[in-house]
């Protein structure tokens, strides 16, 4: 069984610069994850929490998310503490298509995969820290079990029972025997280490995961020709705002939706270069 692990997108995630095109490109991200679920022949797709910000989601993402998750592949969605489930999150307001599954409940609650796989899950219900799912918690139940939670990781998952936990809340990616932190699939602060990217996980027949990363980055699809600075993005909120020939050119760029995240780049910054030289 293959399935496609990520975590910690952060949909609308406030940026210093460039707010507009990053807040894009996550979105763009998401899209190729789900992409390489289809290619890759996945049987799933695991969402290991802070998809979004509740704070700041707009209606906008609500709607792009209801049809980013609208695909053959199964997804299952276990919210963190940054997407919490509550009466008024995304997770309650969207009518998701059959094959998106929610997980609701506080504590780990199992969902079958297949004949023998369970995937246990569960949902921050509130505000707060992230929270350990794990602790206390006992499997009772054979075959294959899977955790899917948002939240730190036992020193011994297999004392729980699990044969492996998939996690999120840590952004830096960590592959273990027994569990695999995935990291955050497009960079949210400049320096980040590590092999991140949305995670292809083989489960195999005795619960054991092989794993092979993907870097589904559309942020770094961006090229503004100073490849050494982290993210050398101007402040396009700040331009978008100007009653200026250069305000109206980032308006009219960063609404065309036939701009790939890329191709978006590419444009603003000829066409801020240019501007300049005039």
């Amino acid at each position: 069984m293959k399935l496609l692990l990520f975590a910690d997108l952060h949909l609308d995630t406030r940026f210093p610069n460039a707010g507009p095109a990053r807040r894009q490109a996550l979105r763009d991200t998401l899209g190729r994850i789900v992409d390489l679920a289809q290619e890759s022949g996945a049987d799933a797709v695991l969402c290991a929490g802070d998809l979004y910000e509740h704070d700041r989601c707009s209606p906008s993402t609500a709607s792009f998310l209801q049809s980013a998750f609208d695909c053959t592949v199964p997804v299952f969605l276990a919210p963190g503490n940054d997407d919490w489930y509550g009466p008024q999150s995304v997770y309650r307001q969207v009518d998701w298509t059959p094959n998106v599954h929610v997980f609701t409940d506080g504590t780990l609650t199992p969902v079958e995969l297949a004949d023998g796989v369970t995937l246990w899950g569960a949902a921050h219900v509130g505000p707060g820290p992230a929270r350990d799912f794990l602790d206390g918690f006992a499997v009772n139940r054979g075959g294959v079990n899977l955790a899917l939670c948002h939240g730190t990781a036992p020193e011994d998952v297999t004392i729980t029972g699990l044969d492996h936990a998939f996690l999120g809340h840590v952004h830096t990616p960590e592959h273990a025997a027994h569990h695999t932190f995935p990291g955050n699939p497009d960079p949210l602060t400049p320096g980040e280490t590590g092999d991140r990217g949305a995670v292809l996980c083989t489960v195999h027949e005795d619960g054991t995961v092989s794993r092979e990363v993907f870097d589904v980055s559309a942020s770094r699809a961006l090229d503004w020709g100073l490849p050494e600075e982290p993210f050398p993005l101007p402040d396009l909120d700040n331009l978008a705002a100007e009653r200026t020939v250069r305000g109206q050119f980032v308006r009219d760029v960063l609404a065309d939706e036939s701009l790939d995240t890329a191709m978006r780049g590419r444009v603003l910054a000829t066409g801020l270069r240019a501007l300049e030289e005039r």
